[in-house]
């Protein structure tokens, strides 16, 4: 999978999603459209973290704040993301958003926005359980079950 520039595809998400969009069937529109602009296969999520983690920016993105998914740009938050999954603890990612929030100015703006952080950092992770879900082949499911 060819690395994806981060601030690329938020600025793209951002670009066509203000206002933000309430039919439900032109959002998906929106989300493929993107999706295929940054070569990422609407059908079939990638299976490795980074392509997960950019579908689901796009897929969770779609209507958000350009200054909270700016966040999730951060290589630091994408790494406490990473680690929190691995270890099954939500707190590493949630206390480094609240770090990166405290210490710069991007924090001040998106605290303007009332934005509940916890809440949308969930709704990311949500998100992105979802898409890792269907990064899975056939093959795996089947496999999976094989063994069950």
């Amino acid at each position: 999978m060819t690395l994806i520039n981060l601030h690329s595809l938020i600025s793209a998400i951002t670009g066509i999603a203000n206002p933000i969009i309430k039919e439900k069937l032109l959002r998906n529109e929106i989300v493929i459209k993107l999706l295929k602009q940054f070569n990422l296969d609407p059908e079939h999520p990638p299976a490795d973290f980074s392509g997960v983690y950019a579908y689901t920016l796009v897929e969770y993105g779609v209507g958000k704040p350009k200054a909270f998914l700016e966040v999730f740009r951060e290589e630091k938050i994408k790494q406490a993301f990473r680690k929190a999954l691995d270890h099954n603890n939500p707190s590493i990612l949630l206390s480094e958003v609240d770090v990166f929030l405290d210490t710069y100015a991007l924090g001040d703006e998106i605290k303007t926005l009332g934005i509940n952080i916890r809440r949308e950092v969930a709704a990311f992770a949500t998100v992105f359980i979802e898409v890792a879900k269907r990064s899975r082949t056939p093959a795996d499911v089947l496999q999976r079950f094989s063994h069950e």
